[in-house]
C-alpha cells in the first residue's frame, strides 16, 4: 500500500499531536486560489486520493475549542486513512462493487431529498399543524385504554413555612373559591419556604419527599380534601407543613388528561404531518402524470 501521510503515524505519540496542532493551524490560515489544490491544502494522501483541509473544516463543530478541534481533526484523519485502506481492499475483492455502491447511493440520495422536502413542507405549512383543545379531548375520550397509568400519581396542595398556628392558611387551603386560592398563592409567595398549589399530578417520589413529620399515618392514605398541619425539624429549624390531598391515581387507573395532554398533542400533530406529506406527494405525482412527465415502459 502506497501511503503518503503528512503527519506522524502514531496516535499516542506526543510529537504526533504537536505536529497535527501546528500543521492544522497553519493550514487553516491559508486560503488558496481555485483549481488544483495547493500542497498546503492537502492534509493526507493515499495513492491518488487526497484529504483536503476544507473537508475537515466542514465537519468540525463551531463550538469546539482549539484543542478539541485538533483532536477532532486527528481522529478524522485516522478514520479517513482507514476508509481508504478498506476501500482499496473492497474494490479489489468485491465483484460489481461500483454498481452496487452507485445504485445504493442513488437510492439514498432520493431518500435524503424526500426527507429534506418533507422537513421544508412541515415548516412552510406549520399553520396547518395546529392541534385544538377539542381535538385533544376527543382523542382522550376515544382511546382511554391508551392512557392507563403504570404508577401512582397524586394531586395535592402543600405549603412549608416557618410560621406556626396558621389557621387562616388552613382555611384558605380548604377553600374551593378561586379568589381564596389566589389569596393562598399570594400568602405562600410571601411566607412559604416551599409550596405546590397548581394542582399538578406528581409521582409517588414527590409525595414521599414531603412526608417528614406527617403523624396522621401514611401520607399516601390521607383523607381527601382535609388539610393536615404537621411539623418537622431540619437541624435547629422547625418547619410547619400544611398538606391537603386533592386526588390520587392508582396504577391501572386511567390517567387524568393533564398528565397526557402533551403526549396526545404530539400524536395528533404527527398524524397531521404524515397526512400533509402523503397528500402533497400524491398531488405531485398526479400532476406529473397529467403533464406526461411519467413514462413507464410495459
Amino acid at each position: 500500500m502506497n501511503l503518503c501521510f503528512l503527519t506522524c503515524s502514531s496516535k499516542n505519540n506526543l510529537f504526533y499531536s504537536l505536529v497535527v496542532l501546528v500543521l492544522y493551524g497553519l493550514i487553516s490560515g491559508c486560503n488558496q486560489n481555485q483549481g488544483r489544490p495547493a500542497k498546503e491544502d492537502i492534509i493526507a494522501k493515499y495513492n491518488q486520493e487526497v484529504l483536503l483541509r476544507e473537508e475537515i473544516d466542514f465537519f468540525i463543530p463551531d463550538s469546539l475549542s482549539t484543542g478539541d478541534s485538533t483532536l477532532f481533526a486527528q481522529k478524522y484523519i485516522d478514520e479517513w486513512v482507514e476508509s481508504q485502506v478498506i476501500r482499496e481492499a473492497a474494490l479489489k475483492e468485491v465483484s460489481q462493487l461500483d454498481n452496487k455502491i452507485k445504485y445504493k447511493l442513488k437510492a439514498y440520495e432520493y431518500k435524503l431529498m424526500e426527507h429534506e422536502f418533507a422537513s421544508w413542507l412541515i415548516e412552510d405549512k406549520s399553520d396547518r399543524l395546529e392541534v385544538s383543545e377539542a381535538d385533544i379531548r376527543n382523542y382522550y375520550n376515544k382511546y382511554p385504554e391508551k392512557f392507563v397509568s403504570g404508577e401512582p400519581y397524586y394531586q395535592y396542595f402543600y405549603v412549608k413555612t416557618k410560621l406556626a398556628k396558621q389557621y387562616n392558611l388552613v382555611n384558605l387551603m380548604q377553600s374551593q373559591d378561586r379568589e381564596k386560592i389566589d389569596e393562598l398563592v399570594e400568602w405562600s409567595k410571601e411566607n412559604a419556604e416551599e409550596y405546590l398549589l397548581d394542582s399538578t399530578y406528581v409521582p409517588e417520589a414527590e409525595l414521599t419527599r414531603i412526608s417528614d413529620g406527617f403523624y396522621f399515618g401514611n401520607i399516601r392514605r390521607a383523607s381527601k380534601s382535609t388539610t393536615y398541619p404537621y411539623q418537622h425539624n431540619e437541624g435547629d429549624t422547625t418547619y410547619y407543613d400544611f398538606f391537603r390531598l386533592i386526588d390520587d391515581v392508582n396504577a391501572g387507573d386511567i390517567m387524568p388528561l393533564s398528565l397526557v395532554r402533551d403526549r396526545i398533542e404530539n400524536i395528533l400533530r404527527n398524524q397531521l404531518k404524515n397526512t400533509l406529506i402523503e397528500k402533497t406527494e400524491t398531488d405531485l405525482i398526479q400532476q406529473a402524470k397529467a403533464a406526461k412527465k411519467v413514462i413507464v415502459s410495459p
